[in-house]
């Protein structure tokens, strides 16, 4: 079988084609560009793993993979395969993959740098195309790398990614290799690079470095109409100077539109060269092309059929004529603010001459008007690339070969470079025909002169090839200018340059010959030159022609009488002021004309001749010795620039001077004076480019041999003589600043004469250098300030001097004598200077000599030292000590094991307490720090062996750990380098490891045996720091950093942490100091996300867990004293446990932590508890304390950045739980705080408010001090436990008013009352106080309060968190938040669930899934039972509304569902007839409001209503809503009469829901009563409900009519007509009844508790009033069915809250009218139903509770009960979805219920009070009615203001009472989706229903004896399935 074969070397890189997804085994999934390291190989599969995940290895096919070659690096620990490409390919590559993680993070958060970072990946893209095309120039190739790593840097900067650190030459450092220093700088100069780059403003132009520049020029095409030649000359043209500084660049262009070279085709090349930085800072530069026409004198157009027959002018004999001109301004591209590349073409418009104009004219014209239109260019023009090219022609040939190679043309400047090379020798003369006036003479017109040069010798030979036109042109033996036609003075202004052998100069002349040019073809053959002039290029000095303007003298010619070949001519003067005015010359046919003027300008370029006649007569010295003197003086006056244009020959003619007499002295001094006045001419800022040229000219032109000796005498005579009076302080000061290149002369003189003579008189030399050098030394001793500027300057220069005088002395002799000259300058002499010579020193090539370096160092170091410790020139201290470290990381230096242990022991403690003391903000510390690194990187194990013992006392080291620690913790703590310094900062870890590692021995050598619990506290410190800083915290770094950095660096954090493991368990006995200071950092440590760093140092907290608890209770005993007396021991580590806790919150809150540490820390700990014999209990409880609070601290953070608040403030719950059941109280107001915060965030100011009490009740009414557990961050000058819950209260009390909750905020303003009155007397606060509790309760009765809806929420599915998983909650919704609003924002709020739409409940797929599901709907609050002072009051509904939606823990919904009675098959088509109601009573684990706005459902119980019931519930609620309506609009006349009208109509002519009628079908049939035996009562019931409208009806119709305008007369009539009919069959069914309503009285009811008067504001929906609907007769019987025995059981029931009963609202009990329906009633509740149920039913029902027979014994037991038993509340009817109340009837004897509870303290009134209090006249207080069919007593308290179901009266409203106006009433038809809820009627339940256990809300939380605090309210209570029902 073939086997798997490894794959080759370069083979192992692949890259997927194709997204190959196969579901088999050992396969691997790939994407198409995924990249691959193929291991092995068989047949058509590789086997190897994917990049992306190289932990997961697998086959995959092998046509899927393209195989690049690669190369593979194992110098790291693990092997690396990369592709063979450019490294800054690679580099983009790597880039590209991690910016695209980024980039598309930027696109999902809006980030605004998201497309900035786009452009920039595409930029690199393209640039990594064109790098891999492999087609680019070197130069291009450079550039576009250059701008690939700028692009980089600056998206890292972007991206707040790390610094890429690289060389010069752009490429990555590697900080192995490099050393620290080196690196140091090299991060601060890619900052800087950085800010640069990435300033918003426009980019600087580049600083110009060097000395020559060039201006690329490429003429792509020239577009004009011409027929004929034409020459264009191109120059880069001044406009502030008006002249052309650059030769011209000539192109010959031909008629036909093609270049006359057809061969030099797209190859029009120029380059401008010898540019200096002044030419490109000019003004103004124009690119100016001029054209020349090349012909006839006049311009005729051909005919091109016959042009073959015209005969062709020869070209000598063509005219040139001005055609035109083109210009283009080019100032912002030569001077570098624009960039342009020679790919871009532009484009010149070009401008034809005008008649008689002239070229300069024309281009006057063009600089005037700047932009030329297209009228005026007319499209014609020159189209050009141009560029600027950065140094001299060398260079450009280096850097821009695809530009400058081949046939390009030059074109120089006129005038000199900046820098004059040896060897570039010119002699150019640049010749300007400038203008010209010549007469007519016999002419009728001007003439068309013509000028001709020629250059000519003494005898009238004229000199060929010596005259050019410019760049691209051959030479010329005579130049021809352009014709103006009859211009008796032309303007020419044209350039050419005449380049004259430097031998043939002196003897030559230019001759001028002016000819007149005729139009005629053969007139012209016969013209002859007119005039001539001429002008000599020597003068008679020997100095050349000057540069400037010549006005020649123009002699006309008489033909007849001049010999061309006669030279006597010269003898003429040539010039105008040669001559005096209206002198005459007639000479062979020669005559001066008077009138005829010739200008020309001359420049000389030349760098063997001069103008200047000192400095020539130097130069020719030898022909004068005796005027040698007069030129040595003079020389030094002339001009700097004409001397360092000459400055070859000058140093020549110098050193000439000096070897001419070897033994003469005479001219030695002034030789010297005149080198010193050179050297200090190149060395001036003005003149510093020509320094070069004497570096050049030094190496390679000098050849004086014996001239050391003469120049080592005269300096070695100045610096003896220094001190001298007489001596010339200056020549000395001139002589020091030369003396690099004295010495230089010196030495390379000596080199020549060795060479010659094979190293004769070497001693001697040697021993006369050494002399000159001791007399510098001696020079260093003077304290005289005229020799301080010598001092100074000789410091300064003679470190240059170092690489000369190596070549020819011994290093380390001259070591020694250069140590001698620092240590002879006195101590405070010039302590700057002296320090940048040692810094010169030490840049020297000495200190690359290893003998040379034992002999500095030690001196170097010594003075820095001295500086450092004085705080004195640390800058350039450091910088000393920085170049030092630098140089000895080198590995070519030799040996530097000895010069770190000098460092080391010399300057290291300097450097560290420098740093210590160095402000943080200084910009020398990163450089400090870098040294001191470097100083510890490259020391040797043996040099910490010898640092430390180089330490004399105990107490020296002590001090040195004690710093280096605090230093190394300071830096890990508060980096000095940017956090984007990754390179720097992990170098530094490295080392302080290393260091560490080191420094641990030492502490557990010296420190352990006598204990120095400081250096182990500060060693502990430093190494938790240093692991724990966020630099070294892999997990959070990219893949490629991290594995970048683990290559290089491993893991740091698990080396450090195996080191503290080691120190802590070499503690031994003392171990207990470091108990509980140790526990945060060892717990921070732990916490780290590394499994070995953890495995290895959680034991350590057993360990700490051990050493408490064996410690000694008794202070100051020892570990040792617990061994000898076990009765000592503590026997607990409390300290210990609560640092773990206090600090765990902190950590795990800060984001540290996770599951697996939880489980990883209780499984060790657990190990180490469980077989431990006395810890075990006491450490397996902490151990799962710990594991418990860290599940919540884990489920809080994950919360903490959740945008939803509310699950933060379930998670913050959850802490106050737990934190109240392990009695923290620090962390329980921690979060108690946090809690409140996050309230206050959501203006949740009850809750805020509610949260606080939690803190308050922690504190007494004591003066008693504070402990710090209790202590708020809130008020920190609190001081006392009454001081503090003062200033508690006042801010519950201020939220729970911004909460309007004023109720809760007198309650608390009451006990702050209490305490005024009765402990403190403060009776100004009281006053205050009691001002602000009438502002509470005059707000309660005048503002408006929209009373919060209520809301049940249940999150299925384990999609939602755990808190939340298939739990059910109750939340409390915000002002006018309606079912709709709330939904959205919960919906929002969790965008992954799914809103279930149903009220079923779910089943296993949906509570197992991991999705999320919601269901929403609303409840109504169930009001408490115990709000007995209500009890029987006439109480405003302002009060009321408070008590309805406040403090409730009960909530109910209702569902409808439609169920066919089996009995009653005819009823199929009446859905009222099988209309059942499913009513759910929901218990939540605490009131609301609360700490929360939500509490989790404790228990959940439904319960069925019948048909039946729901008719009479809805009838009760129809009567209701008509009576309150009536009401409304009788206390309002104000009131739109609509909403009436609309309910009178719908009642008596129900057109579509058909009314009574139906429930007359459903239930009172023959069939369904026979059918339903035991409904009798209730079908009763629903008749006097249908016969009791009727009163009502009257009462509205008879309001309507009042109100009623003309416009509804009709439908009035058709109301009362329907009334009249529905009226008569009513009274005829069931009965007549009569109303309370009366209309009667004339004047408005007046209220009795006026204040009241203004609740106005209250709707339709809110009670009104709370008389009784049923009629007078029924009160009648009421009165006289109370019997004496049932108000005894009153008296027994006292203490229940009892409910109302219809839908009026009244308090009544059933009669006792037979006793033959108790079986049926009590069937409806299951015997082990509890009287508590029964209560809670019966208070959510509001039919008349109908009573059964018992046997006596249960009757007895009725009475017994307690009155905590009683739960009943009436609701009003809810009008939102679901939503209608239960009927449940109690199976007991009669039960009277109570709308409120009566007060337990005062007993009932005897039932004769009680008849005669009703006996008395009506007082609209009270109403006591009965019914035949029923006998109910019914308790009121409210006035007839009130819409409540606590209070209500039944009595009709008196004239005395008012009743408050109402709001608009809010109309909404009756449906199923809106079902009435207000009255409880029995429930027939298919199941026994479960009790819904009300779970009392526990006392709030107070301090407690062992202080721990109190248990809030829990979270998440644990989830109770629901009861079927």
């Amino acid at each position: 079988m073939q086997q798997w074969i490894p794959v080759k070397e370069k083979d192992r890189y692949g890259i997927a084609i194709h997204n190959y997804h196969e579901e088999k085994p050992f396969r691997i999934k790939l994407n198409i560009g995924e990249s691959v390291h193929i291991l092995k190989e068989h047949g058509e599969w590789f086997f190897g793993y994917s990049t992306k995940n190289k932990d997961v290895r697998g086959i995959f096919p092998k046509t899927f993979i393209h195989v690049r070659e690669c190369v593979i690096d194992k110098s790291g620990p693990v092997e690396v395969v990369q592709l063979k490409q450019p490294q800054i390919v690679q580099e983009i590559t790597t880039v590209l993959r991690e910016w695209g993680h980024i980039w598309k993070h930027l696109y999902i958060t809006h980030d605004e740098n998201f497309k900035e970072i786009e452009h920039k990946i595409y930029d690199l893209l393209r640039l990594r195309s064109k790098i891999l095309s492999g087609t680019l120039p070197v130069d291009e190739l450079k550039e576009i790398k250059q701008l690939a790593t700028s692009k980089i840097d600056m998206g890292n900067k972007l991206l707040d990614l790390d610094m890429v650190v690289r060389d010069k030459q752009g490429s990555i450092l590697d900080a192995e290799y490099t050393s620290t220093i080196q690196l140091y700088q090299q991060h601060e100069v890619a900052t800087e690079r950085i800010k640069k780059n990435s300033s918003a403003s426009e980019r600087p132009p580049k600083t110009v470095t060097h000395y020559s520049h060039i201006f690329y020029v490429s003429v792509r095409n020239f577009v004009c109409k011409m027929n004929e030649d034409a020459e264009l000359l191109m120059t880069l043209f001044d406009t502030k100077e008006n002249r052309a500084f650059t030769e011209n660049y000539v192109v010959r262009w031909t008629k036909e539109g093609l270049l006359r070279d057809i061969d030099q085709l797209h190859n029009l090349r120029v380059l401008f060269t010898d540019l200096g930085s002044r030419d490109l800072s000019r003004e103004k530069v124009y690119l100016v092309c001029y054209v020349v026409r090349v012909g006839a004198m006049e311009v005729r157009d051909i005919d091109h059929r016959r042009s073959s027959h015209i005969p062709k002018k020869p070209p000598g004999d063509a005219m040139r004529r001005p055609f035109g001109v083109a210009a283009m301004d080019i100032t912002l591209y030569i001077n570098g603010r624009f960039e342009s590349d020679e790919d871009k073409q532009h484009f010149i418009p070009f401008l034809q001459c005008c008649d008689r104009d002239n070229l300069d004219g024309t281009l006057r014209r063009i600089l005037t008007v700047k932009d030329l239109t297209q009228r005026e260019h007319k499209g014609q023009g020159l189209w050009i690339s141009l560029r600027l090219l950065h140094g001299d022609l060398k260079q450009a040939r280096e850097e821009y070969p695809h530009l400058v190679l081949g046939n390009v043309a030059i074109a120089r400047k006129m005038g000199f470079p900046e820098v004059i090379l040896p060897g570039d020798v010119r002699n150019d003369l640049y010749l300007t025909l400038v203008n010209g006036e010549f007469s007519k003479g016999n002419k009728t017109a001007d003439k068309n002169v013509e000028v001709t040069v020629r250059v000519c010798t003494e005898t009238g030979q004229v000199l060929s090839d010596v005259i050019t036109l410019g760049g691209g042109m051959e030479t010329l033996s005579e130049y021809r200018s352009v014709i103006y036609y009859h211009e008796d003075k032309p303007r020419w202004y044209e350039i050419f340059k005449v380049a004259v052998p430097i031998e043939e100069f002196k003897a030559s002349h230019l001759k001028f010959t002016f000819k007149h040019r005729s139009s005629n073809e053969t007139k012209d053959k016969t013209e002859k030159p007119f005039a001539m002039s001429y002008v000599k290029l020597m003068q008679e000095d020997g100095t050349t022609l000057r540069d400037t303007q010549h006005n020649l003298l123009v002699y006309k010619i008489d033909q007849k009488k001049f010999d061309d070949t006669d030279m006597n001519y010269l003898k003429l003067p040539s010039v105008r002021h040669d001559i005096s005015d209206g002198q005459k010359i007639n000479q062979n046919g020669l005559h001066l004309s008077s009138k005829d003027t010739f200008v020309i300008q001359t420049n000389v370029c030349s760098t063997k001749l001069t103008q200047n006649v000192d400095l020539l007569g130097l130069l020719n010295w030898s022909s004068h010795p005796e005027r040698l003197h007069a030129s040595l003086e003079a020389l030094m006056k002339v001009d700097g620039e004409e001397v360092v244009k000459f400055l070859q020959d000058v140093l020549d003619a110098l050193f000439n001077i000096l070897m001419h007499d070897p033994e003469s002295n005479e001219y030695d001094q002034m030789v010297f004076e005149c080198l010193l006045f050179i050297i200090g001419l190149v060395s001036d800022l003005k003149y510093q480019h020509f320094q070069p040229v004497l570096d050049l000219y030094i190496q390679e032109s000098f050849s004086a041999t014996l001239a050391y000796n003469k120049l080592i005498t005269v300096l070695k005579f100045h610096i003896d003589n220094a001190n001298l009076p007489d001596q010339d302080k200056d020549l000395l000061f001139r002589t020091m600043k030369s003396l690099q290149y004295i010495i230089r002369f010196i030495v390379q003189s000596r080199k020549l004469f060795s060479e010659i003579n094979d190293g004769k008189d070497q001693e001697e030399f040697e021993m006369s250098l050494k002399q000159l050098l001791q007399s510098c030394t001696s020079l260093m001793c003077y304290t005289t300030d005229g020799t301080l500027l010598a001092q100074g300057a000789c410091l300064k220069y003679l470190p240059y001097t170092i690489p000369d005088i190596l070549s020819v002395f011994d290093a380390v002799h001259l070591s020694e004598l250069l140590t001698e000259i620092i240590n002879k300058l006195p101590q405070n002499r010039l302590p700057t200077q002296k320090l940048m010579t040692i810094n010169d020193i030490v840049h020297s090539d000495l200190f690359l000599i290893s003998d040379c370096r034992a002999v500095l160092l030690p001196v170097v170091t010594a003075h820095v030292k001295e500086l450092l410790e004085v705080k004195d020139e640390i800058e350039l201290s450091v910088k000393i000590l920085s170049d030092i470290m630098d140089l000895l990381f080198r590995s070519d230096i030799g040996s530097t094991v000895h010069d770190i242990s000098g460092i080391m022991l010399n300057v290291l403690r300097t450097v560290i307490q420098t740093t210590i003391s160095m402000d943080r903000e200084s910009p020398l510390v990163g450089n400090l720090v870098a040294v001191m690194i470097s100083i510890f990187r490259q020391m040797r194990p043996h040099h910490f062996v010898e640092y430390i013992k180089h330490f004399v006392t105990r107490t020296d080291l002590l001090d040195f750990l004690m710093e280096i620690l605090l230093v190394f913790k300071d830096l890990v703590s508060r980096p000095v380098y940017p956090k984007d310094w990754s390179e720097m900062i992990m170098l530094q870890n490295s080392v302080i490891l290393k260091s560490l590692r080191f420094f641990s021995h030492t502490i557990r050598e010296y420190c352990t045996e006598n204990f120095e619990h400081q250096a182990w506290n500060n060693f502990f410190h430093c190494a938790v720091t240093f692991l724990t800083q966020p630099s070294l915290q892999l997990e959070t770094f990219s893949q490629n950093k991290r594995s970048r950095v683990i290559s290089r660096y491993k893991d740091m954090r698990r080396e450090m942490s195996f080191e503290i493991r080691i120190m802590w368990f070499s503690l031994g006995q003392h171990k207990i100091h470091f108990v509980p200071g140790l526990v945060g950092q060892f717990l921070e440590m732990t916490l780290i996300p590394e499994t070995e760093l953890r495995r290895a140092t959680i034991p350590i907290f057993f360990d700490m867990m051990q050493c408490e608890f064996y410690s000694s209770r008794v202070t100051g005993e020892s570990f040792g004293d617990t061994k000898r007396d076990s009765s000592h021991i503590k026997a607990n580590f409390s300290e210990f446990e609560n640092e773990m806790i206090a600090k765990l919150d902190i950590l795990v809150e800060g984001g540290r932590g996770d599951e697996h540490y939880k489980d990883m820390f209780y499984e060790i700990m657990n190990q180490l508890c469980e077989p431990h014999a006395t810890m075990r209990e006491q450490g397996v409880k902490f151990v799962k304390t710990v594991t418990r609070l860290m599940e919540r601290l884990l489920e809080y953070r994950s919360i903490i950045t959740d945008e939803n608040k509310e699950n933060r403030m379930s998670c913050t719950v959850n802490l106050l739980d737990f934190y109240s059941e392990i009695n923290r109280k620090e962390m329980y107001i921690r979060y108690v705080n946090k809690l409140c915060d996050l309230h206050l965030e959501c203006d949740n100011y009850t809750e805020a408010a509610y949260t606080l009490k939690l803190h308050s009740k922690l504190l007494n009414w004591s003066a008693d001090t504070l402990p710090p557990l209790l202590k708020s961050i809130r008020y920190p000058r609190c001081q006392t436990h009454r001081e503090l819950k003062e200033a508690l209260y006042y801010s519950i009390i201020h939220y729970f008013d911004k909460g309007k909750m004023w109720e809760c905020a007198l309650t608390v303003c009451k006990e702050l009352v209490k305490q005024y009155e009765e402990e403190t007397f403060d009776y100004q606060q009281l006053g205050n106080l009691h001002r602000r509790m009438s502002e509470f309760y005059d707000k309660i009765m005048k503002q408006i309060r929209p009373e919060p809806e209520y809301f049940r929420v249940a999150y299925y599915g384990r999609g939602f968190p755990a808190f939340l998983q298939n739990k059910v909650f109750i939340y409390r919704g915000k002002e006018y938040e309606r079912l709709s609003d709330f939904s959205n924002r919960t919906l929002n709020q969790l965008p992954n669930a799914e809103l279930m739409n149903k009220l079923t409940p779910p089943g296993e797929e949906i509570l197992e899934s991991p999705h999320q599901y919601v269901q929403i709907n609303k409840v109504d609050p169930v009001m408490d039972d115990k709000r007995q002072r209500l009890s029987g009051k006439p109480i405003n509904d302002q009060i009321l509304k408070y008590y309805r939606v406040n403090d409730v823990q009960i909530f109910r919904f209702s569902r409808p569902f439609h169920q066919k009675d089996p009995t009653m098959p005819n009823d199929a088509d009446n859905e009222f007839a099988s209309l059942w109601i499913e009513r759910t009573v929901l218990v939540t684990s605490y009131s609301l409001p609360g700490i929360l706005r939500w509490f989790p459902v404790t228990s959940t119980e439904k319960h069925l209503l019948s048909p039946l019931h729901n008719a009479i519930e809805t009838m009760e609620a129809a009567n209701k809503s008509l009576r309150d309506l009536i009401i409304a609009h009788r206390s309002d006349p104000s009131l739109q009469l609509n909403p009436l009208t609309m309910k009178l109509n719908g009642i008596v002519d129900p057109a579509v829901m058909g009314g009574i009628n139906n429930y007359e079908k459903a239930f009172f049939s023959e069939e369904y009563i026979t059918a339903h035996p035991n409904d009798e009562i209730l079908i009763q019931k629903l008749k006097d409900l249908i016969a009791s409208q009727i009163p009502l009806l009257e009462a509205g119709v008879i309001l309507h009519r009042q109100r009623a305008p003309s416009s509804l007369g009709p439908l009035h009539e058709h109301i009362e007509e329907s009334f009249s009919k529905m009226r008569s069959e009513i009274e005829a069914k069931y009965g007549k009844k009569t109303s309370d309503l009366k209309f009667d009285s004339p004047f408005p009811v007046t209220m009795r508790y006026h204040g009241h008067l203004n609740n106005s504001h209250s709707n339709v929906d809110h009670r009104l009033s709370e008389a009784s609907l049923t009629s007078s007769e029924g009160s009648r019987s009421r009165v006289s069915s109370l019997t004496r025995s049932q108000v005894a059981t009153l008296k027994n029931l006292a203490t229940f809250n009892f409910p109302a009963i219809n839908s009026s609202g009244t308090l009544g009990r059933s009669a006792n009218t037979g006793h033959q329906n108790s079986k049926s009633h009590s069937s409806l509740l299951p015997s082990g139903t509890t009287s508590r149920t029964a209560a809670l039913i019966a208070r959510t029902s509001t039919g008349t509770l109908k009573g059964n027979k018992r046997d006596k014994s249960s009757k007895d037991k009725r009475r017994s009960r307690k009155s905590d038993q009683g739960l009943t509340v009436a609701q009003s009817p809810p009008n939102t979805q679901w939503y209608t109340t239960e009927s449940i009837e109690i199976p007991t004897t009669p039960v009277f219920e109570l709308r409120q509870e009566l007060t337990p303290k005062r007993p009932l009134r005897s039932e004769i009070e009680r008849e005669r209090r009703l006996s008395r006249t009506s007082s609209g207080h009270f109403s006591i009615k009965s019914s035949p069919s029923t006998s109910t007593l019914r308790f009121n308290g409210t006035i007839p203001g009130n819409r409540d179901s606590i209070g209500t009266t039944d009595s009709t409203a008196s004239e005395e009472d008012a009743i408050p106006p109402p709001l608009p009433q809010k109309v909404r038809e009756a449906d199923y989706c809106n079902l009435p809820g207000d009255t409880d009627v029995p429930c027939e339940s298919t199941q026994p229903p479960s009790t819904p256990k009300v779970r009392t809300k526990p006392p709030p939380p107070e301090p407690v004896e062992d202080s721990r605090p109190p248990t809030p309210p829990p979270k998440r209570p644990p989830l109770k399935p629901p009861t079927a029902s």
